[in-house]
């Protein structure tokens, strides 16, 4: 069970911190809601119902240090995600933000990276939506290692490459 304070991550919002819960009346109706404060978006704030089984699947507990260098150690030995039809990648793209799993989402992030260096070298650039995907894996996977590593956002991805380039 969560309590005030907790940090976790949840479903695409990213790392988000337990405020507490509260009741609200809805349509006529009072309902309790656990109240979340999305950790790099100040002016927001999530209220997801106390009874909403389906949404807390979503609550995931915050990866360690330790799991973060593993993701990082296995990326170069994943396998590219990429599909050459806009339509199924879009699928495969959904499903992987949906999940959470941030083993996928490096793999994700990795996939789109690669190809967008790829284009890159072209004189190309990804397509708009492979870019919005690529942006919101990106986020959401920098925004959990940001907060577990006490670095910034943008200081992220150099902290990969240096833990790559040393692997």
């Amino acid at each position: 069970m969560l309590k005030k304070g907790d940090v976790i991550s949840y479903g695409t919002t990213g790392v988000c911190k337990v405020e507490g819960e509260c009741e609200q009346t809805v349509k006529g109706q009072k309902k309790r809601y656990i109240v979340l404060k999305p950790v790099h978006q100040a002016n927001s704030t999530l209220y997801v119902p106390v009874d909403n089984d389906e949404l807390k699947t979503k609550f995931k507990p915050l990866l360690t240090g330790e799991e973060i260098e593993e993701i990082i150690k296995e990326m170069p030995e994943e396998s590219s995600l990429w599909k050459e039809s806009s339509s199924e990648r879009a699928e495969l793209y959904s499903q992987i933000l949906e999940s959470g799993d941030r083993k996928r989402l490096a793999q994700l992030v990795r996939t789109l990276y690669l190809r967008q260096k790829h284009l890159i070298s072209k004189g190309r650039h990804l397509h708009s939506l492979d870019e919005r995907f690529f942006k919101n894996a990106e986020n959401l996977l920098f925004d959990e290692f940001s907060a577990v590593l006490g670095i910034s956002q943008d200081e992220v991805f150099n902290f990969i490459e240096n833990r790559l380039s040393k692997a």
